[in-house]
């Protein structure tokens, strides 16, 4: 027999989920808004500057047209990758997770990008993490990124364990993240100050890939103070034992 006191605990479930569901479309249009306006600027942009070489040819510069379009279909195209790459995040990975050394993944992903600012490397040998080797150099490449593009002189990568994790920190010198703009920073297109806006390029879309990706993987991705003087992002991954015949995660 349903008592009044289950019709209640029914009725404040259906309400919470509502509220839920309510919340979650939300978030969607609010993302379709973003993504619009993210594409819309660059698309903009370089339609006016289309349209005033059409009307002024004689004093069009052509190298310099082709640069600047070059350069808004680049960020445009960063766009749509990065969007298509949370899309496959939310709908799930289909491959095997494998054993990971995590010092060989950034000694592997830092020797591969061209460096903006010197990275300095800090690693705690033999910590292995189960997951998708792309999609952590992936998560890696994001949180690179994002120190050299605002660092003043320097990078400092560190791989160590605690508690049964491991830890990966990216440290920047730069201006760093507010405090009450830590959790905000990962939100889709979200830009703090000046320091951290559109000028110093980037899709918006980094650092919630790199926590998405970071969350796939049953791991945290937070945003801290380095001792550096700039930001610090910390990645936390579960350490992992594995069948040392298959390197496969069971």
């Amino acid at each position: 027999m349903t008592t009044a006191d289950d019709c209640g605990e029914i009725a404040t479930l259906v309400a919470r989920m509502e509220h839920l569901v309510e919340r979650m479309r939300a978030q969607n249009r609010q993302f379709v808004t973003d993504a619009s306006h993210e594409l819309g600027t660059p698309l903009a942009g370089l339609r006016l500057r289309l349209e005033e070489a059409r009307m002024h040819p004689g004093q069009t510069d052509l190298d310099d047209l082709v640069r600047h379009a070059l350069r808004e279909v680049d960020r445009i195209q960063a766009i749509i990758g990065d969007m298509l790459m949370l899309a496959r995040l939310d709908a799930g990975s289909p491959e095997p997770l494998l054993a990971i050394d995590v010092a060989d993944l950034v000694r592997e992903e830092v020797g591969e990008r061209p460096h903006v600012l010197p990275i300095h490397l800090d690693l705690e040998e033999g910590l292995i993490v189960g997951g998708v080797s792309g999609t952590l150099a992936r998560l890696l490449g994001n949180l690179l990124d994002n120190a050299e593009r605002h660092g003043r002189s320097a990078v400092r990568v560190s791989v160590l364990s605690e508690d049964g994790e491991v830890l990966v920190l990216v440290d920047d010198d730069g201006l760093g993240v507010p405090p009450q703009e830590r959790e905000r920073v990962f939100n889709h297109f979200a830009r703090t100050d000046s320091a951290r806006g559109r000028d110093h390029g980037g899709s918006g879309l980094g650092l919630p890939i790199a926590l998405a990706i970071a969350e796939a993987h049953s791991g945290t991705l937070t945003a801290q103070e380095s001792d550096m003087g700039g930001a610090r992002f910390v990645l936390r991954l579960p350490l992992l034992y594995v069948d040392a015949m298959t390197s496969e995660v069971a």
